[in-house]
C-alpha cells in the first residue's frame, strides 16, 4: 500500500459529493451519520463548515476525505472527520484539518473543540499534533461499543 503523501484538494463538500460521503463513513465509523444527517449540515451553511479531500493519481478524481464542523459564537466544533482506509496514513486527514483551521481563522474563531473515541490513539495524536489538548472526558459518549470520549481543546486558536 502506498503511504507516501497524498496531495489533495480540499474545498467545500457539496450535495453530490455525498454518495461517496457516505461510503466513507460506513466504512469509518460503527454508528455512521445518515444522508438526512449531512443533508442538515449542508442546509445549515451560516455556522456549518463541510469539507471534502478530492484527490487523483491519474485514475480519476475522487473523494478520500470529509471533514465537518460548526462554527458558532468564535468558537470551532469538529464533528466529523474521516479518511477512505485506502487513504488514510498519507496526510489527507492533516490537509482537512489545515484548510478548516485557515477558514475558522479567517472567521476570528479563538477556539477549537472535538471530542474522539478513548481507544482512537491516532486521531488523538494528530490533534495533540495541532494543539489540541485533553481538558475532559464524556463518559458512555458513543454507543456501538459503548466508549468514553475525550474532550479536546485548542485555545489560542
Amino acid at each position: 500500500m502506498n503511504k507516501t503523501r497524498l496531495a489533495v484538494v480540499c474545498d467545500s463538500m457539496r450535495k453530490e459529493d455525498l454518495p461517496e460521503v457516505l461510503v466513507i463513513e460506513s466504512l469509518s465509523f460503527a454508528e455512521p451519520w445518515t444522508e438526512e444527517m449531512f443533508l442538515h449540515e449542508l442546509s445549515s451553511e451560516r455556522i456549518a463548515q463541510s469539507l471534502v479531500a478530492r484527490a487523483d493519481e491519474g485514475n480519476g478524481e475522487r473523494i478520500v476525505g470529509f471533514l465537518c464542523a460548526w462554527i458558532v459564537s468564535g468558537e470551532l466544533h469538529i464533528n466529523n472527520l474521516a479518511v477512505h482506509p485506502g487513504y488514510r496514513g498519507r496526510g489527507v486527514a492533516s490537509q482537512l484539518l489545515d484548510e478548516m483551521l485557515i477558514r475558522a481563522y479567517a472567521k476570528e474563531v479563538t477556539v477549537g473543540y472535538l471530542e474522539v473515541r478513548a481507544s482512537n490513539e491516532a486521531a488523538a495524536e494528530l490533534y495533540k499534533a495541532y494543539g489540541f489538548a485533553a481538558i475532559g472526558r464524556r463518559r458512555n459518549y458513543y454507543e456501538h461499543p459503548r466508549e468514553d470520549a475525550i474532550v479536546m481543546r485548542r485555545q489560542p486558536l
